[in-house]
């Protein structure tokens, strides 16, 4: 327990030693609601197959999705529980379009940055989904699972400093939430101190939600 303390210690430290990198609103809490059922994602760009989030002014806002690819903001409030935001006040949720659509290139949203020259890991909370940097596949593990969402990590360290595309895309017929997309200076820490980690972060969302 002692050790696990310790390394989780060591993870918190290393996410905050990395929060100057060059990404931006890594866990969409600086969304913008502009209606019941529309809002923007500063710092994303948006690709549903059909249109590009960079020429249009908006994404659905607790809405839910018919068949076509779609990317949508959930809040803690969505329509279906299912779709609740995972994490904080907001979440993403991608779907690449079910088997009645046309469009079979799925969904993704990205955004252009640069990794910390201090990264060493990266962890987002969701789904499986594919996720690159820089058109390169990262390979992502499953660490630690709760309910509804898995946590996910890699090994960034060899794109460290580097500035590019970073982009989370689910193929067609698929689709997952996201959140909490993370980089860190320590390495992917053991999963039972993950766990504490997750364990800590649902206990501050949920005296933010009683307060």
């Amino acid at each position: 327990m002692k050790k696990s303390l310790v390394t989780l210690g060591l993870w918190i430290l290393g996410i905050s030693l990395c929060r100057a990198q060059g990404f931006l609103n890594l866990n969409f809490e600086n969304a913008t609601i502009l209606t019941s059922r529309t809002a923007t994602i500063p710092g994303w760009t948006v690709n549903t197959g059909n249109y590009v989030n960079g020429d249009i002014n908006s994404i659905p806002y607790n809405d839910s999705a018919m068949d076509a690819p779609a990317v949508s903001l959930e809040g803690t409030n969505a329509l279906s529980p299912s779709l609740q935001a995972i994490q904080g006040n907001y979440s993403i949720f991608l779907q690449g379009g079910r088997r009645f659509s046309s469009d079979t290139n799925g969904a993704s949203i990205w955004q252009t940055g640069q990794v910390s020259v201090l990264a060493q890991s990266m962890t987002y909370w969701g789904n499986a989904l594919q996720v690159t940097f820089n058109n390169q596949l990262l390979t992502f593990n499953a660490i630690s699972n709760a309910p509804n969402y898995t946590v996910w990590g890699t090994d960034i360290s060899a794109y460290a400093g580097q500035t590019g595309q970073l982009m989370f895309t689910v193929p067609w017929q698929s689709s997952s939430m996201l959140d909490n997309i993370r980089f860190s200076a320590s390495p992917i820490p053991e999963p039972g101190s993950i766990a504490l980690l997750v364990a800590g972060g649902l206990l501050v969302t949920w005296r933010g939600h009683k307060s």
